[in-house]
């Protein structure tokens, strides 16, 4: 039976709650990056009952979808109306973590000197957005401040300038890392050809340009951080079904696939799954591009987990 059902009542189309949320999750999805408008999502939504109710509505179901562990937000200005956008990551430390938690994690990873893992872990966009540092000439006791400055820069990739052994340096950041001397920060400084170390207690006048001025440190793909790649849960191969068009993206998704089976403008994959709360979050990414086949107990999780966003 469809989930794209639908029913005449009191003159306007009325969807089931299941339906809704299933078709709210797959527009937003298919329409990254741009995102949807409020009086477009509110139109796919198809609410009942009066008008003047719509957007608190959509407002609620917003907050009842990033409480189960999704990660949609309003990307438009203040004051304008609402676009929404869906992020992609696996939220399974979002759910599992309080907010105080992850932010604790994350400054934890940028520490380490891994930038991106907030986002890739799905942390992002669950706490305030931290204020831009104020740039300003750090006073001799204000180390602190410099380590923010630094830790700021790296999370949003700005170029740092500030003076370090009585001369002004333009450094593009790595990472950052305890030493003996303090908290030491390791990244290209211009005009150089190699990677140096500056400890921060000693940086003075430090500046932090806007964000995506740093050059780019390429890191190879660590596939560990992929949770696809977990081995959580007994193997068992799904097959999914897509189309020629969208091909790529179902196996940039879901992984390579141990056969695979074309029929006109049909593609059929076969996919090992090791990780099924992983694969089924990357349904949900996918949403009207793949639709799974088998087996039924794949089949049946998924229609569970939808279910349980209603309670």
């Amino acid at each position: 039976m469809s989930l794209w059902r639908g029913a005449m009542a009191g003159g306007r189309d009325q969807l089931g709650p299941l339906e809704r949320v299933t078709r709210v999750l797959a527009a937003l999805v298919a329409a990254e990056p741009k995102g949807i408008p409020t009086p477009r999502l509110l139109s796919i939504a198809a609410f009942g009952g009066g008008e003047e109710h719509h957007v608190r509505q959509l407002k609620r179901l917003i907050e009842d979808l990033n409480g189960a562990g999704w990660d949609i937000r309003n990307e438009a200005p203040a004051g304008q109306t609402a676009v929404y956008r869906v992020f992609a990551g696996d939220n399974r430390l979002r759910l599992a973590l309080t907010p105080e938690q992850q932010a604790e994690l994350s400054r934890a990873a940028l520490i380490a000197g891994d930038t991106a893992f907030a986002e890739r872990a799905g942390l992002e966009g669950d706490g305030d957005v931290p204020p831009v540092p104020e740039l300003r000439t750090v006073p001799p006791s204000g180390h602190d401040d410099a380590l923010d400055k630094v830790l700021y820069a790296l999370e949003r990739h700005c170029r740092l300038r500030f003076v370090y052994k009585r001369r002004p340096r333009v450094v593009h950041p790595h990472f950052v890392y305890p030493g003996t001397a303090g908290w030491h920060l390791v990244g290209h400084e211009q005009g150089s050809d190699r990677t140096k170390q500056f400890v921060t207690d000693r940086m003075s006048d430090v500046r932090v340009d806007l964000p995506r001025t740093a050059d780019a440190r390429h890191e190879p793909y660590r596939d560990e951080l992929d949770p696809l790649a977990w081995t959580i849960d007994e193997a068992v191969d799904v097959t999914v079904e897509t189309t020629p068009a969208h091909r790529n993206q179902v196996e940039t998704l879901l992984g390579t696939p141990s056969y695979h089976e074309v029929d006109d403008d049909v593609v059929r994959l076969t996919i090992r799954v090791t990780h099924r709360a992983a694969f089924r979050n990357r349904v949900y990414e996918l949403g009207p591009r793949v639709r799974v086949l088998g087996p039924e107990s794949i089949r049946s999780e998924l229609l569970r987990e939808l279910e349980s966003l209603l309670d």
